[in-house]
């Protein structure tokens, strides 16, 4: 008897070695998949996307200044002055300068008059601040609140409703109410800014390289008071979104949403410098969402769902692992997070089939991006 004890203590010890054994692998590729995420030299690497962002924002005005005003000239011109480096660097990181940016040239081949005149403006004001050496960025000037992601040497705006009336202003309100029609725009209270403060240490603890990376390309985020939706990104401006004011929400509810929201972003600085979508794509069949009621997805917004849903599937694989180590800091994770890895694949697989069901929508890139998220897909798949 004695020695049949010790042999079933011997094989239970055998298979808990073998599942911790199993379970530091796993989370290693769950590590290494975060790694691949978060440094992709093309579509991965915030610090890259950005500085290409930077060099299409010059090149756009570097175009659309030969047929500008003057001040137009002069303000491409110090741009690209490596003196006014830091300076530059801030203001082509403005969301309002940068969508301004992007629209020049095709405004004045419109013979948008308005539009052009409004930029002209706009670029004035930037070249007497890089003159002067500020160097934050006007949209949130005269917005004090700031969150300031760990780790991370930028920092996030909170939108203040109340700032002087400018056209930085108009661009960042026209942009909210094209997303987010029939709510209202919101001080943020100092609850709400803790919370968000705390969902952000949430996602750096869960995630910190990607953290990191998503959240580089965040500069502002604005707080509504209602809305059928929890957040929206503003997708005409670049580098923003807009949350929900509900500053109970469990810091892993805020982390999620930080990180979907931060996606988006970081989709559209992708695709402001690479096509990602064939010309030909608008008249291709759209992708019928079953999970949100059957609505019906354009391939673009089918292809970001795509893109989301495989980031949060590895959020969801470390938030499990995690839960137990930062309970204490943060609370009880939701009961709905004990199935989002499932269900972040499950999403991400039927979009993946949908996607490559359509044929000719992508471009070279578009094809590429799509072949590595697949990758990481089947490689978390494979891990679960």
């Amino acid at each position: 008897m004695g020695i049949r004890n010790r042999d079933e203590q011997r094989r239970q010890a055998g298979c808990i070695a073998a599942r911790n054994a199993a379970g530091t692998v796993r989370q290693n590729e769950f590590h290494a998949i975060e790694t691949e995420l978060a440094g992709h030299a093309a579509f991965g690497d915030a610090r890259r996307i950005l500085d290409r962002r930077r060099a299409f924002a010059l090149l756009s005005l570097k175009k659309a200044a030969s047929r500008a005003s003057p001040s137009v000239q002069a303000f491409c011109k110090e741009l690209c002055d490596e003196r006014h480096r830091p300076a530059a660097d801030a203001i082509l990181a403005d969301p309002v300068m940068l969508a301004d940016i992007d629209a020049l040239p095709s405004a004045i081949r419109r013979g948008d008059e308005s539009r052009v005149a409004e930029t002209e403006e706009l670029c004035a004001t930037m070249l007497r601040r890089m003159r002067t050496g500020t160097s934050d960025f006007p949209t949130a000037a005269g917005c004090p609140l700031r969150i300031h992601p760990p780790g991370a040497s930028f920092a996030i705006a909170l939108w203040d409703p109340d700032v002087p009336a400018s056209i930085f202003k108009r661009r960042v309100e026209a942009a909210f109410h094209a997303s987010c029609p029939k709510a209202s725009l919101r001080r943020p209270e100092p609850a709400f800014v803790d919370a968000i403060e705390r969902g952000c240490a949430l996602l750096a603890l869960v995630l910190p390289e990607l953290c990191a990376s998503v959240l580089a390309h965040v500069c502002l985020i604005g707080v509504v008071d209602s809305g059928r939706w929890s957040s929206s990104t503003a997708f005409c401006i670049v580098s923003t979104f807009f949350i929900r004011l509900e500053h109970s929400r469990p810091p892993w509810k805020i982390a999620e949403t930080l990180l979907h929201e931060a996606l988006h972003c970081k989709l559209g600085d992708i695709v402001r410098t690479r096509s990602i979508f064939s010309r030909e794509y608008a008249g291709f069949p759209k992708i019928r969402a079953v999970w949100r009621e059957n609505q019906t997805w354009h391939p673009s917004r089918a292809f970001s769902a795509f893109h989301v849903y495989v980031h949060l599937a590895l959020f969801f694989a470390r938030v499990e692992h995690m839960e137990t180590a930062v309970a204490g800091a943060f609370g009880a994770m939701p009961a709905s997070f004990r199935r989002g890895f499932q269900t972040a694949l499950e999403r991400a697989e039927y979009l993946r089939r949908a996607i490559n069901d359509i044929g000719l929508l992508l471009t070279r890139d578009g094809r590429l991006m799509f072949a590595w998220l697949s990758q990481m897909l089947q490689r978390l798949s494979a891990a679960a």
